[in-house]
């Protein structure tokens, strides 16, 4: 004769199993969902074949600024700027003069590099800046666009 507590234990572990391989399966399909999904190529966007429009940057005019006030228009329009002559980048000194010249349109190549030359004017004290304090690019002249 068998027991009722045998005859119990022994049925409530043949509906265990029934339950883990299905839990199983359903585990096995979602990982070989997974498993496929990250064999298929990812859909790409067709290349566009147009050339990134450059910006235009127009040079501003700081002739006759004091040097400390140009080199703030300068960066300001995103510019660098570099000093060239005898005089140094002193804040009181004046600009005489620029390259390009003032309305000029260039390319933006990250921070065309303006030239200026200043004049001697007021305190000489401290040291000289006498280039943009970032890194500054070269200038690319706008071909579609006329100079000043």
């Amino acid at each position: 004769m068998t027991r009722a507590s045998d005859s119990r234990a022994v049925s409530g572990r043949i509906l265990t199993i029934p339950r883990v391989a299905a839990i199983a399966a359903v585990v096995r399909l979602w990982s070989a969902t997974i498993s496929l999904a990250a064999d298929k190529p990812a859909a790409r966007k067709p290349a566009l074949h147009t050339a990134p429009q450059r910006q235009v940057m127009v040079v501003p005019d700081v002739r006759g600024q004091l040097f400390v006030f140009a080199s703030g228009i300068v960066e300001d329009g995103g510019f660098g700027w570099k000093v060239r002559g005898s005089v140094g980048g002193f804040p009181a000194n004046l600009v005489v003069s620029q390259s390009p010249k003032p309305g000029t349109h260039v390319i933006d190549t990250g921070a065309p590099t303006i030239t200026v030359v200043l004049a001697r004017h007021g305190a000489q004290v401290g040291q000289p800046l006498n280039r943009s304090p970032y890194g500054a690019s070269v200038i690319r002249p706008a071909r579609h666009a006329k100079s000043g």
